[in-house]
């Protein structure tokens, strides 16, 4: 009963979700490289305009499935104002990203402290009981990085820095993530491997229990015998 709750505890932590963070790496150290060049603030207005492509698309999306539904319902109808609204948000996004910057900490600090608390919560509720070492390590940087995020979100200062702060904190909330990542996929393994061990023993004391059996109820048959 234990190893079979201990095997789906491994099994619910998606392995996949290693993407995300090596994206969020790669976003970070653009982040901080790019302050350090002097280019923070083209940075912060780049990644709006980036995000707002994304809505655009989304919302086109919308629309192109709203045409293709012949019985439209309330609900179609619904989907595709919502699907408007989007685009029309995403156009703003790209046209004048200044005021999207200006509140730039407290949407970021949001994304990035849930974030930290996912990987704390799979270091401490996954991890710490399938017996995977060093869930600490994972656990260690999802704290710093929720730190972090909650120093983003009221964080009153320039720009420049704020980037650079997103940047550090970016890094290290995904290599917490893909600590994390790593190490489910280790007490994967270990878990496969203990389990073939006790299913060997289990088949060989079965196998000796049978043979034993049979070698008892042939000597019971032997006595049985009418000479």
């Amino acid at each position: 009963m234990a190893r079979t709750k201990q095997k789906n505890k491994i099994s619910d932590y998606n392995l996949g979700t290693i993407i995300v963070d090596i994206v969020m790496l790669f976003l970070g150290l653009i982040f901080f490289i790019g302050t350090i060049a002097g280019k923070g603030d083209d940075i912060a207005a780049g990644f709006v305009r980036v995000v707002g492509a994304v809505l655009v698309l989304v919302g086109i999306f919308e629309l192109i499935n709203f045409l293709r539904i012949k019985d439209k319902t309330i609900f179609d109808w619904i989907v595709f104002i919502i699907g408007g609204a989007i685009a029309i948000t995403g156009a703003v996004f790209i046209i004048n990203p200044a005021p999207i910057i200006a509140i730039f900490n407290f949407v970021f600090g949001i994304i990035v402290a849930v974030y930290a608390i996912v990987i704390i919560a799979v270091a401490v509720g996954t991890l710490r009981p399938s017996g995977a070492k060093y869930w600490w390590f994972s656990l260690l940087f999802g704290i710093i990085a929720l730190g972090l995020g909650i120093f983003i979100i009221f964080f009153n200062g320039a720009s420049k820095a704020l980037t650079m702060i997103i940047g550090i904190t970016l890094v290290l909330g995904s290599i917490g993530g893909i600590a994390n990542a790593i190490l489910a996929s280790q007490a994967k393994k270990e878990y496969k491997a203990n389990s073939k061990i006790l299913d060997d023993a289990t088949f060989t004391v079965e196998s000796t229990t049978t043979s034993t059996e049979t070698d008892n109820k042939k000597d019971s048959d032997n006595d049985n015998v009418k000479y």
